[in-house]
């Protein structure tokens, strides 16, 4: 409803003006003001002042600033973890769907508060994409390892991410754990040098607990030997605007919304004596070094009490409204690899012949991973008619 109001008052000035210039020729005006609009974060598409004013409003009425009492840590809950495709013209609608239950996690900006922060995560592997096949594959004890950082600034403060895959049916769940370096510091982990004794002696002293100073010491030594042996170096990047929402203290239900999303090649940049970890964003990139995701990407994180406890029902709805598409498993790293890398791939992910994405790995010169290339958009279209991009 936003969008169509903000775009029938578009067209209502537009139409003004052109008939002022053709009635008052002498004194033109619409260049000017239509230059003017084009400026205005609400003609661009971004709401974002909105969505924080919404959120904030929704936030006071569930009282949410309130803490919620600690959770007993003997009660058992059923985690889950879902991923969905949104259409772009659907995001504002999502938005507003998921704010009147749970608040945006507010970003801080040189210009004020904003719903959304760009995020960054520069992702490791070797000739061979091991890690990649490997959590394609869904093999027990699979890891992915980032690099990750935020805003659209050169990077200061970086996370070092580690994911494990685990089985649900093991009992086991799969676990991330970080660990933040400067960076300066990241070559050092890349070549097994990061001062680990030293920068573990600096936590002990600041108050750190010998038991959290050795979990640490353990995660460090753990990735520094698998960059090692499994001569990992950056290959994949994937960028977007990400909005989160999660009531403060209740981790019942967690959402995501990841939109403006594209994966960057990684590979062959100059590294300059190894002294840089990532491409140079001053520099061009080909086609075939970046592919656009056409969608936005929502998560949502579900953490229930009980074997028999069913999510709250406005979940439910969001669900079946119609505007999200379940993607089983969805990984933006598999998928960059998949499509920006189809010389080094030995599979390739179920997703990538849904007919809504077609194009854009077409256009990154990825066509050899979909099972034909010949599909004109009526044939594609009959072919995965239930699919994202299918018509009504």
């Amino acid at each position: 409803r936003l969008e169509k109001y903000v775009n029938i008052n578009f067209m209502g000035f537009h139409k003004i003006l052109k008939k002022h210039d053709k009635y008052c020729p002498a004194n033109p005006c619409k260049a000017f003001y239509v230059a003017r609009m084009h400026n205005q974060a609400w003609v661009r598409g971004d709401y974002s002042d909105v969505v924080v004013r919404l959120s904030s409003i929704y936030s006071t009425l569930r009282r949410d600033h309130v803490a919620q009492e600690a959770q007993d840590a003997s009660q058992s809950f059923l985690r889950s973890t879902t991923k969905y495709w949104v259409k772009t013209e659907d995001v504002s609608r999502v938005k507003y769907a998921v704010l009147r239950h749970l608040p945006v996690f507010l970003q801080k900006t040189s210009t004020g508060e904003s719903d959304s922060q760009l995020t960054n995560s520069v992702y490791l592997d070797n000739d061979q994409l091991e890690l990649y096949h490997g959590r394609l594959d869904k093999l027990p004890g699979a890891i992915a390892l980032r690099l990750r950082w935020y805003g659209a600034a050169e990077p200061q403060l970086v996370f070092v991410e580690r994911k494990t895959h685990r089985d649900k049916w093991t009992g086991e769940v799969s676990v991330k754990e970080r660990f933040t370096v400067k960076e300066e510091e990241v070559q050092q982990v890349m070549n097994n040098t990061y001062p680990i004794e030293r920068n573990k002696a600096k936590m002990l002293e600041k108050g750190v607990t010998q038991a959290e100073a050795d979990d640490w010491e353990s995660l460090v030594n753990e990735c520094n030997q698998v960059v090692e042996t499994k001569q990992l170096v950056p290959t994949m990047r994937t960028q977007y605007m990400r909005t989160a929402f999660q009531i403060p203290f209740d981790a019942t239900v967690r959402v995501s919304l990841d939109t403006n999303l594209c994966m960057i090649s990684e590979r062959g940049y100059d590294t300059k004596g190894n002294t840089v970890w990532h491409r140079d964003p001053s520099k061009t990139l080909a086609p075939n070094e970046i592919t656009r995701f056409p969608h936005a990407v929502l998560e949502v994180k579900l953490e229930l009490s009980g074997e028999n406890a069913a999510p709250p029902k406005w979940v439910t709805d969001l669900q079946n409204s119609g505007m999200l598409y379940e993607v089983h498993k969805f990984s933006k790293f598999i998928h960059g690899c998949s499509t920006l890398l189809p010389d080094d791939v030995r599979c390739v992910p179920y997703w990538v012949d849904d007919a809504s994405i077609r194009d854009s790995i077409l256009a990154s010169g990825g066509g050899k991973v979909l099972v034909r290339t010949d599909l004109d958009d009526t044939e594609g279209k009959k072919k995965y008619g239930k699919n994202v991009g299918a018509g009504p």
